[in-house]
């Protein structure tokens, strides 16, 4: 039987949450597809089987400029691009993620492409475009004006479906899938000797991007409240905002606290190894670090923000429901945004009871088992089902 063909549009696949699934996804589906990568720029950090797809580059972007004019202007000529290639090699669907890639996919049908449009949305739009810029206005317009012409929109949380049919008035065809967590693999990296680190103390983990959005500074704020008490955390990750939390470790004096890893391939051991991980983002789609704590079994605090934290937490999601102190979750602590004096009341309730910490450790495991990579594969493949008869 011939393999059936499948596009898959994304900016790059860098290490970052969407990229991540996009590599799940394609090496979970690439012996029952016959799949064609298109890349707006050509970085590949994930494995791929790359003997068995075909990789296409369309644009050169500049991952490190984000939203700029120019991008939107080439939506059309990228678009035209994408068009031609897909009906040289008679592909009939085409699936994306990230923004500009869903733009560039929804544009084909003003084209008059006739095939099937998949989009997935991966963060709060509301948060993602601040209507008072010039960017922000033309990531709202964008959204909806193009998303429209989508056969099935797929975000990875119920907040996110809220805010698009109720902020954009989006009436399209839903199907939420969450993230998966790989726990066999997971399970695999988690053993790996760590030997840059010694979890001499209570250590908090924290695994990010250091940018604006996941909110670092909040952490700094926290730990400078608490600083009397003996625990460290461990921050993973680069970014642009590297050097000024550096700084602001050092304005707060607690530089004796705070533990810069950077860049760590493998962070679930550092997690595995912690006895609580933080999340202290100002928005989220379902993010990806919380859910691997979960599956490490370690304890989680995190901002209750929009979108997946409390969907991930509590099990369920309730628009307009956010907490306005320390909240004990099913699955783990969730405190306001942007609310030093709740994250550090939360991490001191994490240090003292260890009965607390070790029901969300049981908790925290059996909640990930329901994002299994075979669980979320399987929804991926039923939803493709649907337009291969």
């Amino acid at each position: 039987m011939q393999k059936k063909k499948l596009a898959i549009l994304i900016n790059a696949l860098e290490v970052a949450g969407a990229e991540k699934v996009v590599a799940q996804l394609i090496n979970s589906f690439y012996k029952e597809f016959y799949i064609h990568l298109i890349l707006l720029n050509n970085t590949i950090e994930f494995e791929l089987p790359v003997n068995d797809i075909t990789i296409k580059i369309i644009d050169n972007s500049n991952l490190a400029i984000r939203k700029r004019a120019k991008d939107i202007l080439k939506i059309p000529v990228l678009t035209w691009r994408l068009k031609k290639y897909l009906q040289k090699n008679d592909i009939q669907i085409c699936f994306s993620a990230l923004n500009r890639s869903n733009y560039i996919n929804c544009f084909l049908r003003i084209l008059k492409w006739e095939g099937i449009i998949l989009i997935s949305e991966r963060s709060h739009t509301s948060s993602a475009y601040d209507p008072a810029t010039f960017a922000g206005k033309a990531g709202r317009f964008l959204v909806k004006n193009l998303y429209p012409f989508a056969n099935v929109i797929v975000p990875n949380s119920t907040g996110i479906k809220n805010d698009l049919t109720k902020n954009f008035q989006l009436t399209n065809e839903f199907t939420v899938i969450h993230n998966p967590v790989n726990i066999a693999v997971q399970q695999k990296d988690m053993c790996e000797p760590v030997e840059d680190f010694a979890f001499d103390n209570f250590t908090f983990s924290h695994v990010a991007r250091i940018e604006r959005g996941k909110n670092h500074v909040l952490v700094l704020a926290a730990v400078a409240k608490i600083k009397h008490r003996n625990f460290k955390v461990l921050l993973i990750g680069q970014g642009p905002q590297e050097e000024y939390i550096k700084a602001q470790a050092k304005k707060f004096d607690i530089s004796d606290k705070i533990v810069f890893l950077g860049y760590r391939q493998n962070v679930v051991k550092y997690v595995a190894r912690s006895q609580c991980h933080l999340l202290t983002s100002d928005a989220e789609g379902f993010p990806n670090a919380l859910l691997e704590a979960l599956a490490c079994g370690t304890p989680v605090i995190s901002t209750d923000c929009p979108t997946g934290p409390r969907e991930l937490l509590s099990g369920t999601f309730l628009q307009n429901n956010q907490t306005n102190g320390v909240e004990k979750s099913d699955y783990g602590l969730l405190v306001p945004v942007n609310d030093a004096e709740a994250l550090a009341n939360a991490m001191l309730i994490m240090m003292d009871d260890e009965a607390l910490r070790i029901q969300y450790t049981e908790a925290g495991i059996a909640r990930a088992n329901f994002f299994d990579l075979p669980i979320i594969i399987k929804q991926y493949q039923d939803l493709l089902s649907k337009f291969y008869l």
